[in-house]
């Protein structure tokens, strides 16, 4: 009796072998290797994408870079390194270069009274004309005017000193009025005579001081930030937020040289 226990215990034990499947064999991460790629005309996030389908996708594999050093760090296996190598040598080629971009920002200054000392330079009067049919402010100055050059895909920054007296101010009665701006990502999505620029990101700030009298000074913070469109040399109002009694203005032109 002990002895059929055990042959059938043994067939069980054979039969239940024979349904195992056989375990597949793995490759490890001892299987993979390093290389550090360098882009001579590129950046690296602009051909990153195109080579994550390259990668095995085995765990442990990966794909960095730096565009400021310009290089692209790849683990993986010798044959996807081949793969990936190839595939650099046909895309890191010269491109065309990219055209510059002019952009004019002045920020005008509208209030309800006469501002001393006030001034609009000519290629400005046809906005002035439309803001004074538009906004309830019948005088307005230039309060600052800028030119900026840059390239597609780059970003604008800048800063200046308010003039004072066109916020109703003298020198002695505040510290100086700093205004910022920052534009991102500018882009020229189409060119030539439908040619147009678009900016991400417009951000304009300023700390302005409002004389209150026997009250004393008191600071406002005023600006905005807004996504920016613009046709070529076409003036376009971006922005407008008031002060107390006054409003500011600001005025963007856009040229693709």
């Amino acid at each position: 009796m002990k002895k059929l226990i055990a042959a059938l215990l043994l067939t069980a034990a054979v039969a239940g072998a024979q349904e195992q499947e056989p375990k597949e064999l793995f490759n490890t991460n001892k299987d993979l290797k390093s290389r550090i790629f360098t882009l001579e005309n590129r950046r690296p996030r602009e051909i990153v994408p195109a080579l994550t389908l390259l990668g095995s996708g085995f765990k442990g594999a990966s794909i960095s870079y730096s565009d400021e050093l310009r290089t692209m760090t790849v683990r993986d296996f010798p044959e996807n390194l081949a793969a990936i190598e190839d595939a650099l040598r046909r895309l890191d080629k010269p491109t065309a270069p990219l055209p510059d971009v002019d952009l004019k920002i002045s920020v005008l200054i509208g209030a309800k009274k006469p501002l001393p000392g006030a001034t609009v330079p000519d290629d400005l009067a046809p906005v002035v004309k439309q803001l004074q049919s538009t906004l309830s402010y019948t005088h307005y100055g230039l309060m600052t005017a800028a030119v900026h050059r840059t390239k597609i895909g780059s970003g604008i920054e800048g800063s200046g000193v308010a003039e004072a007296t066109l916020l109703g101010l003298t020198a002695d009665q505040t510290r100086p009025i700093i205004y910022t701006y920052r534009l991102r990502d500018i882009t020229v999505p189409a060119t030539g005579a439908d040619a147009k620029v678009d900016v991400r990101s417009f951000d304009f700030s300023m700390r302005v001081p409002l004389d209150l009298g026997s009250a004393g000074v008191q600071y406002q913070n005023v600006g905005f930030e807004t996504p920016v469109s613009l046709r070529q040399r076409e003036k376009v109002v971006i922005g407008t937020t008031t002060m107390s009694d006054k409003a500011l203005v600001v005025v963007v032109t856009a040229q693709v040289q």
